[in-house]
């Protein structure tokens, strides 16, 4: 019987050892030490010996040794990964062409009323087609897709709005976020005129709150009330990253429907979270924060940042959002009454999309600029060490820059005001 290994010694696993007893018994006339494994290597003193002065052509040899995994043999480890296979210019460049495809999709069932008409029950296309009355082939047509997007649900010939989605897409049930929808269908028959847009220098479609203001108050509402739900899961995100001391007092300038400054106020014992905005979107972030029981939490004050002081003194200032719909002037000007209104050794809180250093990445921050200037006369995402270098210069340390990390795409920078 076995006894020893040369390579485990006395310590031989049950299917090792059962396999070289049975080979001693095929073959009785081998004894001595028992074969070396064919998977193995030999050791270095199993080679043979060479006479001294030799020329040894072994030195440039390098040893295949397996990986071990598991349980598994040696050499029967995970294959090492292949690389990745460069993109096709044809496939880059289809993407790309048919990705307005999925947009239309979903623009064309909220048009049609195809949503809140699966809200009220689980239906099958031909019912939908009936009640939006519109062709039943297009209608199947169309449900398929949003299945295939994640968009609605499919059981068997009846398509549903999953829950969790419902607030996006269909009017009037709480958390109502589909006026981004409704900006969106408006922006998606201008985007088709980006090039009008880029030759004259102008925005196909102003959303500055000037524009804003002299637009109908129920468009107003509507923006404000899907931001505000759009915005809670990155607000929460922000809170989690940059958290403020108790006691403190936070200063959200041009907060809209102060989702920011209501999260900050869940969640930081007796902190006093100040809201600070034109008149009309103070109307509109005070409806909805009483919705929310957060009426007692957020002091409003109204006013233009452009234009009007700070409310001061503060521990705290949050620029969301702000610096991309803005000029580099407007942005440090912003800068400076953020430090006037805070105490020395407050914290400034900076959150927005921001790109690489050469403004070319990454692609959903890049495409975010060529929105803001679709959108703003002076819109651009900043990247965000041009920010930092502005914080520096109107007496800001930065203590760091963080992407707040998927499935967000924008940064948040954390600076202190110096003496």
């Amino acid at each position: 019987m076995i006894k020893e290994h040369p390579q485990y010694g006395t310590r031989i696993p049950p299917e090792e050892l059962e396999y070289l007893n049975h080979q001693q018994r095929q073959h009785p006339q081998r004894t001595g030490r028992p074969p070396v494994p064919a998977h193995r290597m030999p050791r270095t003193h199993d080679r043979p010996r060479e006479r001294p002065g030799a020329r040894d052509d072994r030195r440039h040899e390098r040893p295949q040794r397996p990986n071990r995994v598991g349980n598994q043999r040696a050499g029967e480890g995970p294959p090492r990964p292949a690389p990745a296979v460069a993109e096709s210019p044809v496939t880059l460049l289809g993407r790309a062409i048919h990705s307005y495809q999925a947009s239309a999709a979903l623009f064309a069932a909220h048009s049609l009323g195809v949503f809140p008409t699966l809200h009220q029950k689980p239906q099958t296309s031909e019912d939908v087609a009936r009640r939006c009355e519109a062709d039943p082939r297009g209608i199947e047509r169309l449900l398929n897709a949003l299945v295939g997007m994640g968009i609605l649900h499919k059981h068997g010939a009846t398509y549903v709005v999953p829950r969790e989605v419902a607030p996006y897409v269909v009017p009037g049930v709480d958390g109502d976020a589909t006026g981004m929808l409704d900006l969106n269908i408006e922006l998606f028959r201008e985007w088709s005129d980006l090039a009008r847009g880029i030759k004259e220098g102008v925005p196909l479609h102003r959303l500055s709150s000037d524009a804003l203001l002299a637009s109908d108050g129920d468009r107003v509402r509507r923006y404000i009330r899907s931001v505000h739900t759009n915005s809670r899961q990155t607000a929460q995100r922000v809170v989690e990253m940059a958290p403020l001391l108790p006691g403190s007092t936070l200063l959200d300038v041009a907060g809209g429907s102060g989702i920011f400054a209501a999260e900050y106020a869940r969640v930081t014992p007796d902190l006093r979270a100040i809201l600070f905005d034109l008149a009309p979107t103070i109307e509109v972030a005070h409806e909805i924060l009483t919705a929310e029981g957060m009426e007692d939490r957020v002091t409003y004050r109204t006013g233009d940042y452009r234009s009007d002081p700070f409310p001061s003194p503060v521990d705290a200032v949050l620029l969301s959002n702000l610096f991309q719909t803005e000029s580099e002037e407007v942005g440090r000007l912003i800068l400076a009454k953020a430090r006037e209104s805070l105490r020395p050794g407050g914290t400034l809180l900076v959150h927005g999309v921001m790109t690489d250093p050469d403004e070319t990445k990454p692609v959903d921050a890049v495409m975010h600029s060529l929105l803001m200037y679709v959108l703003f006369d002076q819109g651009r995402a900043y990247p965000s060490e041009m920010i930092s270098d502005w914080l520096a210069q109107e007496g800001f340390g930065v203590r760091f820059v963080r992407p707040l990390g998927p499935p967000f795409r924008s940064k948040l920078i954390v600076a202190t005001r110096l003496e």
